[in-house]
């Protein structure tokens, strides 16, 4: 701040280089020659009058000793200002800044609907601070930056409202499963445990979730199911924790049994890549990283040969696709939403074959 006096409505801040300005009329001397007197340089002097700088402990003994007023008085002077700087710089970002704008993009009731905080009306300013507390951010602009140290499953461009949005879910994932577990990622654990978790496709989901969160913390990944928040469009995403543990979310932005049952392989496939990191969500690279996971998932629910053999007969009847989960052991509406995505069938087609999962 270049001014003495910092105002902003009811909110004002008085530098206390106007007392040392004050002092130096009752000397009725020069700036030079009073900083002469305090034994300081004319410059230091200039930019406490013009408060372009704070009072230090060692400018504030010497005042002290040339004023006759405690040392400690010139330094609570100081702090005094400081702290009311910093409210209306605060005030003036709630009412006013980034921060506001960001929230405007987040859906509060959300919050609210999850217990996250009371069900009662908030002043925009009492949001702002509630969000950053929840989300343990100084400030909502601190959303904005795209996350590298996780991999996301996301199935549109990312933008602004999708990058804040997105980082809220994983940060609420985080808080709930960063001390969950200190048993470090065991990623050759994970890979023998692969079979295991396919045949879960085929159990009840008022049963799978159970085992299937035991066999993953087992392996040192902590399995987090959230409801979407809005203009998140986030399926999936996994990050490592500083004690070696990771997370894996998952959310119920879309409750079919086969979109659930790829994203979670998705984003098992990032993990045992050891891929946490993503750039840049618009990247080249990061589509490479979404492609490798995609296929991993992809060849781990049916494998290239089996699928190759079952297209080239051209029988895609409901009967045809139970009969083939059957044979490969896995959930129907996999096969279903595989032959969905490759265009053989529409996706209005079998839906009967499809279980919502509430997994959440």
């Amino acid at each position: 701040m270049s001014k003495k006096i910092v105002e902003y409505k009811d909110l004002i801040a008085f530098h206390p280089g106007q007392y040392v300005s004050e002092l130096i009329e009752d000397y009725n001397v020069t700036q030079k020659e009073f900083a002469e007197r305090l034994g300081v340089s004319a410059k230091t002097v200039s930019k406490l009058v013009n408060a372009e700088e704070s009072i230090s402990k060692e400018t504030a003994h010497k005042l002290a000793k040339l004023s006759g007023v405690a040392m400690q008085t010139w330094l609570n002077l100081q702090n005094a200002y400081d702290v009311k700087v910093a409210e209306i710089v605060e005030q003036k970002e709630l009412e006013e800044g980034s921060e506001k704008e960001i929230s405007e993009v987040i859906d509060f009731k959300y919050f609210k609907e999850e217990g996250y905080v009371p069900d009662k009306r908030y002043s925009l300013k009492e949001k702002i601070i509630e969000l950053r507390k929840i989300l343990g951010v100084a400030s909502l602009v601190n959303l904005t930056s795209f996350n590298h140290l996780v991999s996301y499953r996301n199935t549109r461009e990312f933008t602004t409202k999708s990058i804040v949005n997105s980082n809220i879910m994983l940060e609420l994932a985080s808080k709930k499963a960063r001390d969950i577990t200190t048993t470090k990622l065991n990623r050759r654990k994970l890979e023998r445990s692969l079979p295991a978790l396919r045949k879960l496709t085929r159990q009840n989901p008022e049963v799978f979730p159970q085992r299937l969160y035991d066999i993953l913390l087992d392996c040192g990944v902590v399995l987090v199911g959230l409801p979407a928040l809005p203009n998140a469009n986030l399926n999936g995403a996994t990050r490592k924790f500083g004690n070696g543990s990771a997370m894996l979310l998952l959310t119920d932005r879309n409750k079919a049994s086969d979109i659930f049952w790829f994203s979670l392989f998705h984003e098992i496939g990032h993990i045992l890549e050891n891929d946490f990191s993503s750039d840049d969500g618009n990247s080249e690279s990061y589509r490479r990283s979404e492609e490798r996971a995609d296929q991993f998932a992809k060849d781990l629910l049916i494998s290239p040969e089996d699928y190759q053999a079952f297209v080239e007969k051209g029988n895609f009847d409901k009967s045809d696709i139970q009969r083939f989960a059957e044979e490969i052991d896995i959930h129907p509406s996999i096969v279903l939403g595989r032959l969905q995505k490759d265009q053989y069938l529409g996706y209005e087609q079998f839906r009967e074959l499809k279980v919502n999962y509430y997994f959440v």
